[in-house]
């Protein structure tokens, strides 16, 4: 009986799938094959940037051997070189297989149910995806008059849900097979389980990997950014004018503000104006001192502001001290995730000095 439940049920899914994809519209059929060749480019641009940080640390510290070196970065150019041929690909129409087509599903089920703009997982979704640090992604970029974000984020979403409802298909069909097959019940518990979470990885991953780097640029900007404005304070101070300074800053580190700043420079030796190149670096990052900093610059770089410096160090003892406060939140935070395992640490000592103890005196 059971063996019919979950055939019956693999089999509703199943018609499910085939349904919902072929009411699928050409839109969502475009969108995921511009987002394909996106997450291509994205693991191009993760590449790249682990390779410029390499030859950064490898120019200043030499810290293995060229031999080894030049191996590497072969390697990173050969993976670049593969990423960047998926990508057009994908974005020139001559590539889109049947597992790319999966994630049409989702995009239905959310049209269905009119999820697209009361989701609030879609809304907070759009918002990490601004503050990737994926040029693509940025606030105001747009394809088709949406926000290229938001489009991203619809297809992570959309895969996610596609894969569950797939894994959930596959697992009815496995464990209906194993049942069937008279296998033990950890045989069949485990290739229920793999048949589901293979699937369901298959479209958490990538959702998972864009919040953790967004996640991981912002906590990266809170804790740079006062390091990197105390430099530019001090170098405005001393006499040195806004462009100089944010070059001077940009070469004395490598974490992600300082990344950002030579992005900046870069751009200004390209002939943009500082105002759009620190528009665009404000886009990218999300702090409210860099708010701050970026309208002071640009004003300071449009019309003059003779109290730049005096404005900078302002900002500055603001940020510090807002670190403060965090890093003692922080502090905080993890005395008080620490307070569980240290009581449960406690009563196992206790257990195994008081047990044996009351043991010997009943002896």
């Amino acid at each position: 009986m059971l063996i019919l439940i979950l055939m019956a049920l693999a089999t509703g899914l199943g018609v499910l799938l085939i349904f919902e994809v072929g009411k699928a519209d050409r839109v969502a059929v475009v969108e995921i094959v511009l987002c394909k060749g996106w997450s291509n480019r994205f693991k191009k641009q993760t590449i790249e940037e682990k390779k410029e940080n390499f030859l950064f640390d490898y120019d200043r510290y030499h810290t293995v051997r060229q031999k080894k070196a030049v191996k590497k970065v072969l390697n990173w150019n050969k993976e670049i070189a593969g990423y960047q041929k998926e990508e057009e690909k994908y974005l020139s129409g001559k590539k889109m297989s049947l597992l790319d087509s999966i994630p049409l599903l989702g995009y239905q089920l959310m049209s269905d149910l009119k999820l697209d703009a009361n989701l609030d997982l879609l809304r907070d979704l759009t918002k990490k995806c601004e503050r990737s640090g994926y040029i693509e992604l940025e606030k105001k970029q747009e394809t088709n008059g949406k926000a290229n974000a938001q489009i991203y984020a619809k297809y992570l979403i959309a895969s996610l849900f596609s894969y569950i409802l797939a894994g959930i298909m596959l697992a009815c069909v496995c464990t209906a097979l194993t049942m069937a097959l008279e296998l033990e019940t950890v045989q069949m518990v485990m290739i229920g389980l793999t048949a589901l979470t293979v699937p369901a990885l298959m479209g958490y991953l990538p959702y998972d990997a864009l919040q953790a780097k967004a996640d991981a640029r912002q906590e990266a900007v809170d804790l740079d950014f006062p390091n990197v404005l105390s430099k530019m304070a001090l170098l405005i101070t001393a006499g040195m004018n806004l462009t100089n300074a944010v070059e001077e800053t940009s070469k004395s580190g490598n974490t992600l503000m300082y990344q950002e700043l030579r992005l900046v420079v870069k751009e200004m030796n390209q002939g943009n104006a500082m105002s759009g190149a620190f528009a665009r670096m404000q886009c990218r990052c999300d702090n409210r001192f860099l708010d701050r900093l970026v309208s002071v610059a640009i004003k300071s770089y449009s019309s003059g502001n003779a109290n730049l410096a005096e404005d900078l160090r302002e900002i500055n003892e603001e940020c510090w001290l807002n670190k403060k406060h965090h890093s003692r939140r922080m502090t905080e935070n993890i005395q008080n995730k620490l307070f569980i395992p240290t009581m449960l640490m406690f009563v196992g000592i206790l257990v195994v000095i008081v047990v044996p103890a009351m043991a010997g005196f009943h002896l």
